[in-house]
């Protein structure tokens, strides 16, 4: 991210750039970390996209998005470390590309729905748990989204994000339906006052910005989070059988010494079309059609994942030994980087142009991941690293568990 370009006020920061013709906002918020925490959360973040003081109905809140030339608005929230974060997320027509001066009634409406909800409307409440239930029951009909709960549940499972990864859909439906609205309301004032860094990014001008910030009126804290994280995690190996085709395979290892420097270029190696998982398990021993390896950077740990033959199963981590081996071997690992690197630098062309890349870097919570670097620094960084710096990581690669989701049908 250029921070050259970012003006800061109270925390929100602008990102002119009048090559696009939309303007896009991102405030993110600190929320909470237990597991009823989560669903409070999540439950609100429906609950606000359809109720609020100024309109009567979901209807009425479609309407009035649609009269300002279908704007997209909705609440999300996502997990940092240990930390839920919560986060208001807008993307509008420049008022430039349509010739109307209609930002004040945009960001009129945008306050509103972040600083106006209703929360005495019960008959949303109901209408929302049960949309909630039956997305996330349907979710579960999908055999890859419950193996991978199931591997979450049951590997982490002392994971605080145990509800998001739950198959139990009774104990599920039973934790959302006992939430009531002044949960949400409780939940809601902890989070408004916990606003952590907000960006508009797009074809704004100065003044049209100053004029967003002080309509919100809100001001940054400052928390420390704890990034470090001590979780158990299950040495055994699992197996279960489902119903259906498909079976899936997650192998998880320790890994030391891991800076966000090495984990991105360490993920490059691994996930682009030319890098290990693809040309050793699909290329070299045909197992899979696709598979990659996910790092979990505060837990330490990496994965491999892939849909394979129930069968496969001993030649699958015969072929992650082999990568293993592969990651250890300073000829064929400097061969890696060099490949790796030259990946990013293309990415690096287009990421830098991606609204949606600058938002996602912003957080101070993210910043922190940079060891209080920039986009730009971790990058230099990362062009500077060797197979003597990646080396202590991949020779650190412990295989923990296998946990596998064989399909009960036969071949």
């Amino acid at each position: 991210m250029d921070f050259d370009r970012l003006v800061n006020n109270n925390g929100i920061y602008l990102y002119e750039d009048d090559s696009f013709n939309t303007i896009t906002i991102k405030l993110s918020f600190l929320a909470g970390s237990t597991n009823r925490d989560c669903a409070v959360i999540d439950l609100l973040c429906n609950y606000l996209n359809s109720s609020n003081q100024n309109f009567s109905s979901d209807d009425d809140i479609d309407k009035r998005k649609r009269e300002l030339y279908d704007m997209h608005l909705h609440f999300g929230n996502s997990f940092y470390s240990n930390q839920k974060m919560f986060s208001l997320n807008a993307n509008l027509i420049s008022p430039n590309a349509i010739n109307d001066d209609y930002l004040g009634e945009a960001f009129d409406f945008i306050r509103k729905m972040l600083r106006e909800p209703d929360f005495t409307n019960e008959k949303m409440l109901e209408i929302v748990k049960k949309r909630m239930i039956s997305n996330i029951e349907l979710g579960l009909l999908d055999n890859e989204v419950y193996a991978s709960n199931e591997y979450y549940q049951r590997v982490l499972h002392e994971d605080n994000k145990e509800y998001e990864y739950s198959t139990d859909m009774d104990y599920i439906s039973d934790l959302i339906n006992s939430i009531t609205l002044d949960d949400l309301k409780k939940q809601y004032e902890y989070i408004v006052n916990s606003f952590v860094s907000g960006l508009v990014f797009g074809n704004i001008t100065k003044e049209q910005f100053n004029g967003f910030v002080n309509s919100m009126s809100l001001t940054p804290i400052k928390k420390e989070m704890n990034l470090e994280r001590s979780l158990k995690t299950l040495e055994d190996d699992i197996e279960l059988e489902i119903d259906g085709e498909q079976s899936y395979i997650y192998v998880t290892y320790d890994i030391d010494n891991l800076t966000y420097p090495k984990l991105l270029l360490l993920r490059k190696i691994m996930n682009s079309s030319i890098g290990l998982c693809y040309q050793t398990l699909r290329e070299k021993y045909g197992l899979v059609y696709s598979a990659y390896a996910g790092l979990m950077y505060y837990l330490k740990k990496m994965y491999f994942y892939a849909e394979i033959d129930k069968d496969k199963k001993n030649d699958f981590l015969n072929a992650l030994d082999e990568i293993v081996e592969t990651l250890r071997d300073k000829e064929k690992l400097d061969s890696l980087i060099e490949v790796a690197k030259s990946e990013i630098s293309a990415d690096e062309v287009t990421l830098s142009e991606e609204a949606d890349i600058m938002l996602s870097y912003l957080n101070d919570y993210i910043l922190k991941l940079y060891e209080g670097k920039n986009r730009t620094e971790t990058y230099e960084q990362i062009q500077k690293l060797t197979s003597e710096d990646l080396i202590p990581s991949t020779m650190s690669l412990r295989r923990k568990n296998v946990f596998m989701v064989r399909s009960s049908e036969d071949e």
